[in-house]
């Protein structure tokens, strides 16, 4: 038996190699299309990323989501617990979801001291990054304490780079009202998110063109790559793949550090929040928000 497991949320867009790699456990969330629910971690669960964007473009259903309750949480717990004696929680953002307090709720179930949860403060493949390292650790024999401080070190790093095609889907969960979306649209602005205090905020606007937003895309590839600090970079789209290997193949010409360098679909937990033809750099490193104004 490990000392200790890894667990974090459906939200983290992990492929399934890593997560095997690593031995990651995932709590899913539900993704609701219609009337029915899903459950969705990744292209994991009882629907695919395919079958989800599927579903957006053809018929037109609006989707949303709902956080995993305190018994998905207890289940995935109860099972890494069967595999090490501790367990360290990396979950999405407080700030952008009550996941966070869902976990807690069920620490009730277990004995002081068997799980340790930790807020994030980000989302998505950055989420998974964190995941990542904190795995790395525990598979190395490293301590709960030795990991906690870890992953806290990296959270003040961890970066989200994305500017998004539209802000329909961010209208719609909330995080936007009506008269920016309007403003967005009718002067072509695309906003510049990344995370500050846990939340995803918008950083600058650029105004222009799809091709103007790649171009812009494309010119900071360089730099991500020169200034993330671990082995791992993740290029997130949602449903622009091709873009997305083109942004990689931009940063392989410098790659001489041999980063490793995935291109990701999101999945539907942030795929309902970010927006068709969203692409994001996500890593851990330094950022300065000058690169893209």
């Amino acid at each position: 038996m490990r000392d200790v497991a890894i667990v974090t949320d459906g939200s983290c867009d992990l492929p399934e190699d890593i997560l095997k790699k690593y031995h990651i456990f995932v709590v899913p969330f539900n993704v609701i299309l219609g009337s029915t629910v899903y459950k969705a971690f990744g292209n994991f669960g009882t629907i695919s990323k395919d079958e989800f964007y599927t579903k957006i473009l053809t018929e037109k259903i609006i989707p949303s989501t709902s956080l995993p309750a305190p018994k998905a949480f207890i289940d995935t717990f109860q099972a890494a617990l069967k595999e090490a004696k501790e367990v360290v929680a990396i979950l999405l953002s407080s700030e952008l979801s009550a996941t966070y307090n869902s976990a807690k709720m069920a620490l009730n179930y277990f004995e002081k001291d068997e799980i340790h949860l930790i807020d994030s403060r980000v989302a998505a493949s950055t989420l998974g990054l964190l995941a990542m390292e904190a795995a790395k650790l525990a598979l190395a024999n490293a301590s709960v304490p030795e990991i906690i401080s870890h992953v806290n070190s990296l959270i003040p790093q961890a970066r989200l780079i994305s500017i998004l095609d539209n802000v329909e889907a961010t209208y719609r969960s909330g995080r936007i009202s009506w008269g920016r979306k309007f403003l967005t649209h009718a002067f072509k602005l695309h906003p510049i998110l990344n995370f500050k205090d846990g939340r995803l905020v918008s950083a600058g606007v650029i105004h222009g063109s799809r091709k103007k937003i790649f171009k812009k895309m494309l010119s900071i590839a360089p730099l991500v790559l020169e200034n993330a600090i671990t082995d791992t970079i993740f290029i997130l789209h949602v449903h622009s793949q091709e873009k997305a290997l083109k942004l990689k193949e931009q940063m392989e010409k410098t790659n001489t550090k041999g980063k490793i360098i995935h291109v990701q679909e999101a999945g539907p937990v942030i795929g309902v929040h970010v927006g068709l033809y969203a692409l994001a750099y996500m890593y851990i490193g330094n950022y300065n928000s000058k690169w893209l104004l």
